[in-house]
């Protein structure tokens, strides 16, 4: 029996969103959730997530996604308020600073400190898992600040780190600094497939497990599409969240596991 990882880590992008991962996770059909508390639904969308954290317990994996850059996300931090307004960075401005040997380290410091006080003081729990946004965790002087943010975050229990890549010696790389932080990193495999064509989607799934490591994270993104989502991403995206969220709510999903002996941890 193989273990995996099946979450979703934009809670708080979209109401329909929200609701689409609160019911999966509730239902067993998915095993970790991230929250974007950089977001202005979150003040409202923390909550329900609370209350589907009660009703799941420990069947299920709660945690953090921090957001340094990216859409539909702002600065936690005062300092960075400060700094940027309402503006984070994107995602090629971190990557060229943090080549240049230019990050603004004691800005993102204290902005994923704020990130992960925010977590913890609404939800009264600390994240069991850390990942990243868009990826950038795979640059070692960001993820040098984002495991030195969670040591001193001093948390009673070290959360687990998504990793930002499947293999490699950046992999190698990775895993070392945050084991010297204390720090374990979750393994991180080929996605969901993007598809809007459910059948196919239940086709790729037959196969897509195989050869993965035991507790490999699989990244999703179901959801239903609503006003917001609608503004803001684009219909082929919207599609493929609709198509997700329909193949993950069969019965037919759990059987594709059963057949090809996979848990979803």
């Amino acid at each position: 029996m193989k273990r995996i990882t099946l979450g979703a880590l934009d809670y708080g992008v979209a109401f329909g969103v929200d609701r689409a991962l609160r019911e999966l996770v509730e239902n067993g059909r998915l095993s970790a959730v991230g929250a974007i508390v950089a977001t202005d639904l979150w003040p409202r969308e923390f909550r329900p997530l609370q209350e589907t954290v009660e009703r799941v317990g420990s069947r299920a994996m709660f945690g953090l996604t921090l957001a340094f850059s990216g859409d539909r996300v702002s600065p936690v931090s005062a300092r960075l308020q400060d700094v940027r307004g309402d503006r984070l960075f994107t995602r090629e401005e971190l990557q060229r600073r943090a080549f240049m040997r230019m990050l603004p380290k004691d800005l993102l410091l204290e902005e994923a400190g704020a990130q992960m006080a925010r977590y913890a003081v609404l939800m009264k729990r600390q994240p069991d898992f850390v990942a990243v946004r868009e990826g950038i965790l795979a640059r070692t002087a960001l993820a040098k600040i984002v495991f030195q943010a969670i040591e001193q975050a001093d948390f009673e229990r070290p959360p687990l780190i998504i990793s930002p890549v499947r293999s490699g010696l950046k992999t190698l790389r990775l895993s070392r600094m945050a084991a010297a932080h204390g720090l374990k990193m979750l393994p991180k495999a080929d996605p969901l497939p993007e598809t809007d064509k459910p059948e196919e989607l239940h086709r790729l799934l037959h196969n897509h497990f195989d050869g993965m490591s035991d507790m490999a994270f699989v990244a999703a993104i179901p959801g239903r599409a609503d006003d917001r989502l609608r503004r803001d991403e684009s219909r082929a995206k919207i599609a493929v969240r609709e198509c997700q969220y329909e193949v993950l709510s069969s019965d037919r999903f759990f059987h594709t596991l059963d057949k090809k002996y996979v848990f979803l941890n």
